[in-house]
């Protein structure tokens, strides 16, 4: 077993948008991603114009809330703050208003879009990140459409800058047969950059990494592995 294992896209913090409803659903979630290695834990709730969302202030608190949890039960599992930003057009606004949590507060935003929103919206949303002074990082992106049908767009997006996370049970097969394969691809070709889980609850959509550890140490160069399991979380985010 590897010495990390950094879950840099989950939804463990309780009641603030569609995953952990309660600290005894958090609980049972942390308890899982310990249980299989994981070392660290950036929680990235929803922000969605138009929705009711944490603020800042609100995912710090929660945050120390989760840790505190953590240590209570002697779980090896650090919890790190962040967001997973709905791309729209005036997220410079929200930014500028100090509304929005990057990963561990560094100069990466975890970004995503819509299942069918087209590249040009996708590249929009690239550069208007960038305009911001950050590095967008592409969240779960098997599944978007257009980068499904084309995966050349994915390497054209990650020459323009962007960074790119796909999830853990995508990997696996989970997500189907097509998804794991179109995976497959990426990592033969090694455009993916980070593995996150994803996970909003302890039963479905849980937060398991070690099958995919395992699944990906068993099949692609070990460096590699190491760097999109933890070491370019580690080193990007600033994580201590």
């Amino acid at each position: 077993m590897n010495k990390y294992q950094v879950d840099m896209h989950n939804h463990i913090l309780p009641g603030i948008d569609d995953g952990s409803q309660s600290m005894e659903t958090t609980l049972k979630m942390i308890t899982i991603a310990a249980k299989e290695g994981t070392t660290h834990m950036i929680a990235t709730p929803h922000y969605k114009k138009g929705h009711h969302n944490a603020t800042p202030d609100t995912i710090k608190r929660l945050v120390a809330d989760v840790q505190d949890l953590a240590d209570e039960h002697r779980l090896n599992l650090a919890i790190l703050p962040g967001n997973e930003v709905m791309y729209f057009s005036d997220m410079e606004e929200v930014f500028d208003a100090g509304m929005l949590t990057t990963l561990n507060h560094s100069d990466y935003l975890l970004i995503e879009f819509y299942p069918d929103d087209d590249y040009a919206r996708i590249r929009r949303g690239v550069e208007m990140t960038q305009s911001l002074g950050l590095h967008p990082v592409l969240a779960h992106v098997e599944r978007f459409l257009p980068l499904r049908k084309d995966p050349r767009l994915i390497e054209e997006l990650k020459g323009r800058g962007a960074m790119i996370q796909v999830n853990a049970s995508s990997i696996v097969g989970e997500q189907g047969f097509g998804t794991k394969q179109f995976c497959k691809r990426l990592l033969k070709n090694k455009i993916v950059d980070f593995i996150g889980t994803d996970a909003h609850h302890y039963e479905n959509r849980a937060p398991h990494m070690r099958k995919c550890a395992d699944y990906l140490y068993g099949k692609y160069e070990e460096a590699y592995v190491d760097n999109i399991l933890y070491r370019n979380a580690l080193e990007l985010f600033d994580i201590k």
